[in-house]
Parts: structure tokens; C-alpha cells; sequence
């Protein structure tokens, strides 16, 4: 019997404490189970508005009604106490319907109670060929109106899987684009020339932010703000520190 296996018997019969190693920082922040999980507090759930179509989105309008965007379904309007409004006129021609597919997210213009700006994400086209794209629409008396494209994804995917699609002003009026990376097309999210599997950084009207991050440079599309994505479809902005937070599927 070996030195080395005698120690350990000798160890492990005597029940000798063995040190413990400080846990590194990475480890301490992923000890999840050791974490105490203070109790939730009561939650109530209250239904207001009608059944919808898979709503994907909603954006507060400054009287306090909701925009919502239902995938497989249309733009619609809910009030504080429930009332549902018919699907708004002047939706984006062409909608992709189908699975990941259709109206995507809706957000508001920063300087809404001027301009009545709506900006809806949205994937354009069919089942060979599609794009999500941006409509920038005006919201006038229950309508969507003047509606155009400002943006679309330059390079087509078939089927519907994902296309991204969620949306989010930044402090200085830019607007971030989350584009999906096609799902048979998960190379393009390292191509620096395609949108696919990236996070744009647009003007209002769909234009490449003059200060992004590739601009200038060969063979990266201006528009990009990072690559290399699969699927966000959550974006948040940090107020208190400007950190912008994603999800991705």
C-alpha cells in the first residue's frame, strides 16, 4: 500500500475536515441553490379586454390605453377598463403570418405627443422569401395612417422561424432593431455584411446611426450594432446606469 493512499484512508476515517477552497467570484455568482429566495408577494391576475391572437406586443399611449400587436391578428387598442378595439386600419401590407411570423413588436416615437409616430416591426413577405421590416405609421383618430416601410432586412430567409423583431429607443433617438438569424441561416449571425443575427442601431427613418460601431469599415454593414445573435426578442434599457439588457432564445 502507497504512502498516498494510506494518508487517505487515515482521513477518511478519522472524519478530518479537509480545507475548503474560497470560491471564486464566477462560482459564488452561480451558486444559485445556495441563495436564499426571500418569499414572493401576493400576486392577483385580472383579465382586461377581449381573447386576442397570440399578442406579441403593447405599448402605453400617454392617456394610459394600451397598443397591442397580435402576431397572427392586427393593431389593436385596449382602455384602462377593458374595451377592445376592432383591428386599426392602415396595418403593414404583405404580413408573413405563420408560427414566428407576423406583427412583431410596436413602440412608440420618444416625442409621441407631437408627432403621433408608431414604429412596428413586422415580417414581410411569404413562406421562400421574407424580411422583417420596420412601418412607420401616424396614429390619428383610431387609425393607422401614412404608413411606409423604413427598414428592411437585407437579406431574404425562407420559412418563418426566427426573425427577431423587438424594438427599443435609445436616449439620443436612436432606435434598436433585434434581427433573428433565420434559423437555417445561424451562419449569416457571423457574417458582418447581412443583418441576420445582429442588433441594428437605426435612425427614425431606418438610416444607419452615423455613429455605429462598423461604419466605414469594408464589408460590415453600417447598420450593425452587435453580431452574432440567435433570436432576441427582449430588449431593455438600464435607466439609472444606460446598460441595455437582451434575451435570446
Amino acid at each position: 500500500m502507497n504512502r498516498e493512499f494510506q494518508l487517505l484512508l487515515i482521513l477518511a476515517s478519522t472524519s478530518i475536515p479537509l480545507p475548503v477552497m474560497a470560491q471564486t467570484e464566477r462560482e459564488a455568482a452561480v451558486a444559485i441553490d445556495q441563495i436564499e429566495i426571500p418569499a414572493a408577494e401576493e400576486l392577483s391576475l385580472e383579465q382586461i379586454g377581449a381573447s386576442l391572437a397570440r399578442p406579441w406586443s403593447l405599448s402605453f399611449l400617454p392617456d394610459g390605453r394600451m397598443l397591442v400587436s397580435e402576431k397572427h391578428g392586427g393593431i389593436r387598442i385596449i382602455t384602462a377598463n377593458g374595451d377592445t378595439s376592432a383591428p386599426l386600419e392602415g396595418e403593414p401590407p404583405n404580413i408573413f403570418r405563420k408560427s414566428d411570423s407576423g406583427l412583431l413588436d410596436i413602440v412608440l416615437d420618444p416625442d409621441f405627443a407631437v408627432n403621433h409616430s408608431v414604429y412596428i416591426a413586422f415580417v414581410e413577405g411569404t413562406e421562400a422569401a421574407n424580411r422583417t421590416a420596420i412601418w412607420k405609421a401616424r396614429l390619428d383618430d383610431g387609425k393607422l395612417k401614412e404608413g411606409r416601410v423604413t427598414f428592411r432586412v437585407n437579406e431574404a430567409k425562407k420559412g418563418p422561424s426566427h426573425p427577431g423583431g423587438r424594438m427599443l429607443f435609445l436616449p439620443a433617438d436612436t432606435l434598436l432593431l433585434s434581427i433573428g438569424d433565420g434559423y437555417d441561416l445561424i451562419k449569416q449571425a457571423q457574417d458582418p455584411a447581412s443583418h441576420l443575427g445582429k442588433v441594428l442601431r437605426l435612425t427614425r427613418e431606418g438610416k444607419p446611426a452615423a455613429d455605429n460601431p462598423f461604419v466605414g469599415q469594408s464589408g460590415y454593414a453600417p447598420e450593425i450594432y452587435t453580431l452574432g445573435h440567435r433570436n432576441i426578442q427582449g430588449l431593455a434599457l438600464d435607466p439609472a446606469t444606460g446598460t441595455i439588457w437582451s434575451h435570446e432564445h
